[in-house]
């Protein structure tokens, strides 16, 4: 049963009394506090999602709301591999219109507004549908979930996901107990939830589904007028998503093979079914939410917590088991499915804490009406006012706890700072460093490594304006380490992470100046190296004896339809057994070897006539050459492919047919690239 509240004071829409609007706006204001105070001090780095939407935002104004294409209001943006970003674009074209777009505190204060809706909705949700006195604990449980809290306060567009399906829930639960027009904004919140995140497609397709089932009969109750008027709703919102698929027809498919999906490997049914229950399963444990992990990536936790308080699991608990006994009830059956349908997408690649953060909206309800029946249980012995004041002081200075730990602590939680930990020095390299550089040095050009950080192409253009950007170029040391390139420690000023600082040097093919700058990790260790450089005077004898070394193949026994020796150039990705598999989406790499040789021993000739090749984008020269096995001159065949489709298929043949050979040597040349390449291969299919 719901607790009825005393009407001793004036009320408003649904019984909210003026204590509850102080609350509400008390809550709000703790929760501003704990997000807008030190926003670009923590978290430490600046992502390059967050970067890619104010860059996103700031393009579609300059375009006239037009993509690069020229589509009006595109559906879906571009997100360096994959179509993944929407509605959170729009949004942030707003704060660009009004703020402009080149600072981070702009880019996730415009995130942290949208997250207040959460806050709301959670509050109104548990204050006028479930009438719980307890109403408070929900918004408060938010606001200290660590998960929350360390991505409430970044850019990413799962922030606004989470916020527009926690009013989604809001709107459907009052539409189910104060009035059937609410239907439609929930519509509006559930298709924002979708469009906000790739992930909220599936949050909202399971949560559709399911509420259209078990609620089937009041939807039929209300009659065909609302019906009829919530379908075209529903197909005016589902408009952007077939106006896509029109334009992108492959675009899920990528999708799922960008995220690395099981889906797209070559299993049996059985097996990506048992993956799928395992995966979703870990998405919905208790031991996943509650207890540290090392699951996720470190910039998306806080050590030694877990992603919900907790001392918040026996409530939570408890709350899960009130909903299962009141299953007949419409209200807690809404909170059941949501949590069944937060993991959902995730559970099709694999679990991150990202692609399942919708589940803090029904873990925090669930929390609070655990924390109601707790209390009921002991509410003849103790007072409520003495519970909630203990509980709301205790979790609003843990809330605070936790913004002062982030601020002082939270830059040397994770000491990991390069391109698998937390990527650190968007700010400090892009922001102040290269701005300052060029200012003081203006015919200077500036070569900033791109191994520390996802997608650097977005962080220069989120920090720097065209006529900076002109003078830097994104370049590694290893560009110059095996092969040589101008050099011009006049001109050329050089960024680089400690590490490529440390391989040049370890090198003895350069002459390193003393460093201009080090830029340090929170930590005080050196992190970037501002640094000018030439090569030694015997550069050329050092590098003509690598390339002799890197010559020679390296030889893998395997069983081709029978036993194979093959050898092939040096490589930095993959194996030879990746294209030899009948994929052409798994792949291996050459190193620095152009052209790149595969040869191909047969322990019994063989019947070959040529092959099929499949590759990564690129202009390129094919060589074949088979040994015949009883002996005589080499059959050679030889082709140029230029203006290729992506990833293409290319044939070629021997001269004069099928042929009984011992071995066969591929030469895969890419044009236009020197000597120095990494020659990407998809597929080899040889022909009999």
């Amino acid at each position: 049963m719901r607790y009825r509240y005393k009407q001793t004071t004036k009320t408003f829409w649904g019984g909210l009394t003026y204590p509850d609007l102080l609350a509400i706006f008390g809550l709000l204001i703790l929760y501003a506090i704990t997000r807008f105070l030190g926003l670009e001090r923590y978290p430490i780095y600046f992502f390059c999602d967050e970067a890619i939407q104010a860059n996103l935002a700031r393009e579609l104004l300059d375009r006239d709301l037009r993509s690069y294409e020229g589509v009006l209001l595109p559906p879906y943006f571009y997100n360096a591999e994959k179509w993944s970003l929407s509605l959170s674009v729009y949004i942030q074209v707003i704060s660009s219109a009004l703020f402009g777009s080149r600072s981070i505190f702009t880019t996730r204060a415009t995130s942290v507004v949208v997250s207040m809706l959460a806050i709301l909705a959670v509050a109104m949700s548990l204050r006028v549908v479930f009438q719980t006195r307890f109403w408070w604990v929900g918004p408060l449980s938010l606001t200290i979930a660590p998960a929350w809290f360390v991505h409430s306060r970044t850019a990413f567009e799962t922030v606004m996901m989470v916020a527009f399906y926690a009013c989604f829930l809001c709107c459907y639960l009052l539409y189910r107990t104060r009035s059937s027009g609410w239907i439609f904004p929930s519509l509006i919140f559930g298709a924002a939830t979708f469009y906000a995140y790739a992930n909220g497609q599936g949050v909202m397709l399971v949560s559709g589904v399911l509420l259209l089932l078990v609620d089937l009969r009041y939807h039929l109750r209300q009659g065909w007028r609302l019906l009829s008027a919530a379908s075209c709703s529903l197909i005016l919102l589902a408009f952007p998503l077939v106006r896509f698929r029109q334009l992108e027809p492959e675009a899920m498919q990528n999708h799922l093979r960008v995220v690395d999906s099981y889906w797209l490997d070559r299993l049996p049914l059985q097996d990506k079914l048992l993956t799928f229950a395992q995966t979703y399963w870990l998405g919905l444990s208790p031991g996943y939410w509650f207890w540290p992990n090392d699951i996720d990536f470190e910039r998306h936790r806080i050590p030694g917590l877990g992603h919900l308080p907790l001392i918040l699991l026996p409530f939570f608990l408890v709350g899960l088991g009130v909903c299962i006994i009141r299953l007949r009830s419409p209200i807690y059956r809404v909170l059941l499915i949501a949590m069944l349908a937060a993991p959902f997408s995730s559970a099709l690649a694999s679990i991150s804490i990202a692609r399942v953060l919708a589940m803090l909206v029904p873990a925090a309800m669930l929390i609070t009406l655990g924390m109601d029946q707790c209390y009921r249980w002991v509410a003849r012995w103790v007072r409520y006012s003495m519970v909630a004041w203990t509980m709301a002081l205790l979790m609003s200075l843990l809330a605070l706890l936790l913004l002062r730990g982030a601020l002082l602590a939270g830059p040397t939680w994770f000491t990991n700072y390069g391109l698998h930990g937390m990527q650190y020095g968007a700010a400090q390299v892009f922001g102040e460093t290269i701005p300052e550089i060029l200012a003081r040095q203006p015919d200077v050009q500036l070569l900033v490594s791109s191994t520390w950080t996802n997608n650097p192409n977005a962080l220069v253009s989120f920090f720097l304006n065209s006529q900076q950007a002109a003078r830097v170029r994104l370049a590694d040391v290893n560009a110059f380490l095996h092969d040589q390139q101008a050099l011009d420690p006049q001109q050329q000023v050089f960024i680089m992470p400690f590490y490529e600082y440390d391989a040049a040097v370890a090198s003895r093919k350069f002459v390193l100046e003393p460093p201009e700058r080090i830029i340090r990790y929170p930590d005080g260790s050196p992190g970037f190296y501002v640094v000018r450089m030439r090569y030694v005077d015997n550069i050329e004898a050092i590098l003509a004896a690598e390339r002799i070394a890197r010559a020679q193949l390296i030889e893998t026994p395997m069983d081709l339809d029978g036993p194979v020796v093959v050898a092939h150039s040096q490589l930095d990705i993959g194996a030879p057994q990746a294209i030899f598999d009948g994929d052409p989406h798994t792949l291996m790499r050459g190193f620095e070897a152009n052209p790149l040789v595969i040869e191909l021993r047969f322990a019994q000739p063989r019947s070959f006539s040529g092959i099929n090749l499949t590759i990564t984008s690129m202009d390129l020269d094919l060589r074949l050459i088979a040994i015949p096995a009883a002996g005589g001159q080499p059959l050679v065949a030889s082709q140029s492919y230029r203006n290729l489709v992506p990833d293409p298929t290319v044939s070629l043949s021997l001269p004069g047919g099928s042929h009984e050979v011992s071995s066969i040597r591929i030469e895969i040349t890419q044009i236009g690239v020197g000597e120095v390449a990494h020659v990407h291969v998809r597929e080899v299919q040889m022909l009999p």
